[in-house]
């Protein structure tokens, strides 16, 4: 599954954007309303449109540099160029001519690169390093991105955007047949279970937390923990369902254009496209199956709460291959705010959790979507090709 793990900002522009886009696909594809689909979604994101023509022209790339003009010249009254205004204000524009800068032209450029897959050195295979396809908004890949960053294993890190459909691309589909993130390349192993992954990197030298910690139950939890779905309690329980739906049906689109293109492929696009409705669109409205998935929560952090009442970690004195796993649990439950609900009364795992965000690989694995601006530049240029395509019908 390949939920995103976006932040609040992040979640913001993404809905607001898809709902312009929505409007304008529901209608046709005329060329006045792709114009207001257009000045919408710069409206919705904070960008005064006194008229469609002032910003919106037949040429895009003009679109892009007049809306960087504008950023350039916030960027100016921010750093003390200029005196009038209040910088917070000014700060605040400043971000959304950027964040608006940035979706047009990525939507301009997007015809010469959609589809493209992104660049592998050669010598990166042959010198044994592992390639891990991650996207940095995600929470299977965390899983296993804190396990690699806490053994110090060196691997090439490759983008696979979950966002814009390019997981689905016909050689990410032959490398991943889920077309999810997290995948590992190691030499001619591929695994693409991010519990898998984590299990592959405890084993390279000595173990997480060696001796000292409950061998027994790392794997145990490591197994609890892969059960349980934390990309079904994000569609439950997060504010931006819209654009999570309207991100689906696009990928249905995706999905039926490269089947089209790829016949030898094509029943494993059907598969894709259904697990996409059942994990996206039905089970999230299930109550009962949204339900049972919040009890099976409850579960695990009972759990952890009582180990973490005699242990500094879940499986002993030391970090461990239970801790990686089980981290980006909590760090979810914290960006749907839904801390009061779990956490209050389970003090000891909080007390662990603030422990754990001092740990060096956790502010690697997070720092992106700890980030308002990061998660932005990870979020924009996708909501660019999705709004292209939206627009254009070339998916």
């Amino acid at each position: 599954m390949e939920q995103m793990l976006l932040s609040g900002s992040s979640v913001v522009v993404a809905s607001a954007i898809s709902s312009a886009c929505v409007a304008a696909s529901s209608a046709g594809r005329s060329s006045s309303l792709q114009l207001e689909c257009v000045r919408r979604s710069l409206s919705l994101v904070g960008i005064g449109c006194e008229g469609n023509r002032r910003f919106v022209g037949s040429r895009p790339e003009l679109l892009g540099s007049r809306l960087l003009e504008r950023a350039s010249g916030v960027a100016r009254v921010s750093a003390g160029q200029t005196s009038s205004g209040d910088f917070t204000v000014q700060r605040r524009t400043f971000l959304r001519n950027y964040a608006a800068y940035w979706l047009f032209a990525c939507t301009a450029a997007m015809t010469d690169t959609a589809g493209a897959q992104p660049a592998a050195k050669s010598s990166d295979a042959s010198q044994g390093l592992a390639i891990f396809y991650n996207y940095a908004l995600a929470f299977n890949p965390a899983k296993s991105r804190l396990a690699l960053e806490e053994k110090n294993i060196k691997y090439v890190e490759t983008k696979i955007d979950l966002f814009n459909g390019q997981s689905l691309e016909p050689w990410y589909l032959r490398l991943n047949p889920s077309a999810s993130a997290p995948t590992l390349v190691v030499g001619d192993e591929k695994i693409t279970e991010s519990v898998e992954i984590i299990r592959w990197a405890d084993r390279q030298g000595a173990p997480l937390g060696g001796d000292s910690v409950d061998r027994a139950f790392v794997d145990e939890w490591l197994n609890k923990v892969d059960a349980w779905d934390g990309n079904l309690f994000a569609a439950a329980n997060s504010p931006a369902g819209a654009a999570l739906k309207y991100s689906t049906e696009y990928k249905f689109k995706v999905a039926e254009a490269n089947a089209k293109r790829n016949p030898d492929m094509a029943e494993l696009y059907k598969e894709k496209i259904s697990t996409l409705k059942k994990n996206y669109i039905d089970e999230p409205n299930d109550e009962a199956v949204c339900d049972a998935n919040r009890q099976q929560l409850r579960v695990l952090l009972d759990e952890a709460e009582t180990r973490l009442a005699t242990n500094k970690f879940l499986a002993g004195p030391a970090y461990s291959a239970a801790d990686a796993i089980f981290t980006p649990v909590i760090y979810r439950i914290y960006l749907l705010k839904k801390d009061g609900e779990y956490l209050s009364s389970r003090p000891n795992i909080k007390r662990y959790y603030e422990e754990i965000k001092k740990r060096p690989s956790y502010k690697k694995v997070f720092s992106v979507s700890d980030s308002a601006l990061a998660s932005a530049g990870e979020v924009l240029p996708a909501v660019g090709q999705v709004l292209f395509a939206t627009l254009t019908g070339k998916y």
